[in-house]
């Protein structure tokens, strides 16, 4: 993988090597304190390594971090197969043949057992289950069609270290009306609405803001800026197969900027605008030109929460939402690590999802489109 990124990052006392996929998420990392590197992945163990050794060539040997072995699993001998009684089957044929003697049977000692202890056993009591009993032993016949899929999803049984997911019916979607449909919001509905510049007399409301925009700035106005360039670049994922929502309102009045929903899979993207400005973004901190770096979370935004229990709510199958972040108008952008599930591009770097497949299928993909276009399905999440 010649095509993987080698970042040095001192802060906080460590002094490590960061080796990042082209679209910036880490894969590993080496420490020059500690002398270990670790890969986050253990597919790109060999790429992580390879890397550091060709873009650092002075790096010294360091040892790998490897997670401790645990006991080796007690070896299980496969069943013993079950031989019949041939020669009970025999005797009983041979028996059966006209002018057949029977030889008597060798006498058998009885062996006295040990003595043991009498162990009082309870005994099962009959499970009443409705008006009919089940004896032990036996299993009822479930009483109605829910109980019966309880049973076989039950029966089914589950994978160790995960939760039990049952499969239940989607809950029914109201229609769609011309008031409901999203798909006729535009980038920064929200922010257009407190700008006033929606309705009558927008046009002359935009023409007098631009004019006093130098004396007078509003930090909305740029923010609104950033969502009308993010939205120019998702509509240039449509071309292959993409759909895309804009200002999505949710239930705690805030909004989701832009909902992606596409073959590789459902994007929650919110923007950053900052004109003119060097970000370095990484480790939960956030740095803006030569400034001190601010703690700054990325995995803790609520849109891509609202947006799968909104979305699966009302479709039959799981639907991932990933958290996106853009950066717009910003000079140099340097990410040096992201938290799983979320992603930092430039505006510019958007086109790096159109490639993604192998998470919805084009039914899928339309499905959820109908549902999240859907304003009434917000409220429930």
């Amino acid at each position: 993988m010649q095509d993987l990124k080698v970042t040095s990052w001192q802060l906080f006392g460590h002094d490590r090597l960061y080796v990042n996929l082209p679209d910036g998420t880490a894969i590993g990392w080496a420490d020059r304190g500690s002398g270990t590197i670790t890969v986050l992945h253990p597919r790109y163990r060999d790429a992580v390594t390879d890397a550091l050794a060709r873009q650092v060539p002075d790096l010294p040997a360091l040892v790998g971090e490897e997670a401790p072995a645990g006991p080796p699993a007690p070896r299980v001998p496969p069943p013993v197969p079950k031989i019949p009684p041939m020669r009970g089957m025999r005797k009983r044929r041979a028996a059966q043949e006209p002018g057949h003697v029977q030889e008597p049977e060798a006498a058998v000692v009885p062996v006295p057992a040990p003595a043991v202890e009498p162990i009082a056993v309870p005994v099962p009591q009959p499970v009443v289950t409705g008006a009919s009993v089940t004896e032990p032993g036996s299993v009822a016949a479930p009483a109605t069609e829910e109980a019966a899929e309880r049973a076989s999803e039950g029966a089914a049984g589950t994978l160790p270290g995960k939760t039990a997911e049952r499969r239940r019916r989607p809950a029914v979607l109201p229609a769609l009306t011309p008031a409901s449909d999203l798909a006729s919001r535009r980038p920064g509905a929200g922010l257009r609405t407190q700008l006033g510049e929606t309705g009558a007399g927008a046009l002359v409301r935009v023409a007098t803001g631009a004019l006093r925009r130098n004396k007078d700035p509003d930090a909305r106005r740029g923010a609104l800026t950033g969502e009308r360039r993010v939205g120019a670049e998702l509509k240039r994922l449509t071309r292959h197969g993409w759909r895309v929502l804009h200002s999505v309102p949710l239930p705690d009045g805030t909004e989701i900027g832009h909902l992606l929903i596409g073959p590789g899979g459902v994007f929650a993207v919110s923007t950053e605008h900052r004109p003119g400005a060097s970000v370095s973004i990484g480790d939960g901190t956030l740095r803006i030109d030569d400034g001190t770096p601010q703690p700054y979370e990325l995995d803790g935004r609520p849109g891509a929460r609202w947006a799968r229990a909104a979305l699966e709510a009302y479709c039959a199958f799981d639907v991932p939402v990933q958290s996106v972040l853009v950066f717009t108008g910003v000079t140099a952008l340097e990410v040096v690590s992201t938290p799983a599930g979320v992603r930092v591009y430039g505006e510019r770097q958007l086109a790096a999802l159109a490639p993604l497949t192998g998470v919805l299928t084009a039914t899928q993909v339309e499905r959820v489109y109908d549902v999240a276009r859907n304003a009434e399905a917000w409220p429930a999440a």
